[in-house]
């Protein structure tokens, strides 16, 4: 099928300590093999008119972790100490990843691309058979909930009838929560909502992928599939769990998909994109093709449309390194304020620069004002960055240094949405 290919490297290293990367499973001299897919037909090659094939056939390529890309781990002195350190590596090993903490619902009916045009933020066609990455967002514009659409041919002849049909990829606990405001927007549209097994023979499972098994994932049509829009090099599929064995090859934790998140900067699911307070343009939505400026009428749109024409955006989430000065090892809490340090290295007081919102050993994510923790400019009157500026977090145990990362292919992503010709020092 159609994916968003995007190929551009990552070119700032992984942080990772010891402690937190011991647990983790090898991919060395091991090999993934998935027993059957979703479909036997190919996405673009599926007739509507005929009698769809039953859901369930052959992954046919063995998926086998690269031989390159290693990444160098630190060995810290101490259980997750933090300290700069330079990887011989930019990129982590490949591998893939089952992600049990995301649910489907599936969505169909003769109005069901209609309907759910009008509740979320990208554009839904009917004639659109492809993934795409989207968010629910509330009557004021905050996020309600970021999503996955998941639509192809085959499950629009099965599950939809001949209509226009998806699954909608959401955080597990906010199932329950998405199918009650589903409903409630329902009114007399002709759809029907139910879930989607997740175990057992017939169950769907989304699955994750990076580094050369993605690359592998990439050039096979015969699962739905697509390259993940919020980061180079992340791919993501559905695969049946009973239909995905392992011969020699133990798919990876759902840890070091986090790992992953984190070292592109990506927010995901309610703990990192707080419900009915976080905005869109805040959380990356909208350099990660979820949001359709030209759509029409959906709910929260109206201030969503209003910061696009104001064309300012000054705080967004950014990937995040951690590094101490004699803290404890314990993580900053989510929420707690991101300042700029003295030139003692005491916290200054004043207005925050950033919050914290959540990590894993040295890479955390957090939401940072960009004029005052990065290089980037996004508005005329500037802000009060400086090179060799540092910016800290006061915990129980000390101080814990964050330094901000600016890949450069999300600078440049940002650039090309907004236009503003803006520049980094």
């Amino acid at each position: 099928m159609a994916s968003l290919s995007l190929s551009t490297p990552l070119r700032s290293p992984l942080y990772i300590c010891h402690t937190c990367r011991n647990g983790l499973r090898s991919l060395q001299n091991a090999r993934f093999v998935t027993g059957r897919a979703l479909s036997t037909a190919s996405w673009f090659n599926c007739d509507l008119t005929t009698q769809p094939a039953p859901l369930g056939t052959r992954l046919k390529r063995a998926i086998a972790p690269s031989k390159t890309n290693n990444l160098s781990v630190e060995r810290f002195t101490r259980p997750r100490s933090y300290s700069i350190t330079t990887p011989t590596s930019h990129i982590s090993k490949p591998g893939i990843a089952s992600l049990p903490h995301r649910r489907l619902i599936c969505l169909s009916g003769p109005d069901a691309a209609k309907f759910l045009q009008g509740l979320i933020t990208n554009n839904v066609d009917p004639s659109r058979h492809a993934p795409f990455y989207s968010a629910f967002l509330d009557a004021r514009g905050r996020v309600l909930w970021d999503v996955f659409i998941w639509a192809w041919p085959e499950l629009s002849a099965t599950a939809g009838k001949g209509h226009w049909a998806c699954y909608i990829e959401i955080d597990e606990g906010e199932v329950d929560a998405l199918k009650k405001h589903l409903k409630r927007h329902k009114l007399r549209s002709k759809i029907t909502i139910e879930d989607v097994d997740s175990e057992g023979q017939g169950g769907v499972r989304v699955w994750a992928a990076w580094g050369s098994t993605a690359d592998l994932l990439r050039n096979d049509d015969s699962v739905p599939a697509l390259s993940d829009p919020r980061a180079p090099d992340m791919y993501r599929c559905l695969a049946g769990t009973d239909h995905v064995r392992t011969q020699g090859f133990v798919p990876l934790d759902a840890k070091e998909y986090h790992l992953q998140r984190y070292q592109y900067g990506i927010p995901e699911g309610p703990k990192e994109i707080p419900r009915e307070s976080a905005l869109p343009m805040e959380c990356n939505i909208d350099l990660s093709q979820g949001i359709d400026f030209k759509k029409g009428c959906y709910v929260g749109q109206e201030l969503t449309i209003r910061t696009k024409h104001t064309g300012v955006v000054r705080k967004r989430v950014l990937p995040i390194q951690l590094y101490d000065t004699g803290a404890s090892d314990t993580l900053p809490e989510s929420g707690t304020d991101i300042k700029q340090l003295d030139e003692n290295g005491g916290i200054k007081k004043g207005r925050a620069a950033g919050k914290f919102i959540a990590g894993i050993g040295n890479v955390g994510l957090a939401l940072c004002r960009l004029e005052n923790m990065t290089s980037m400019k996004v508005s005329a009157e500037g802000g009060s960055w400086k090179p060799g500026i540092e910016f800290g977090i006061q915990t129980d145990g000390g101080i814990v240094k964050v330094k901000p990362v600016l890949h450069e292919w999300f600078v440049l992503r940002e650039r090309d949405l907004w236009d503003k010709k803006r520049t980094r020092i």
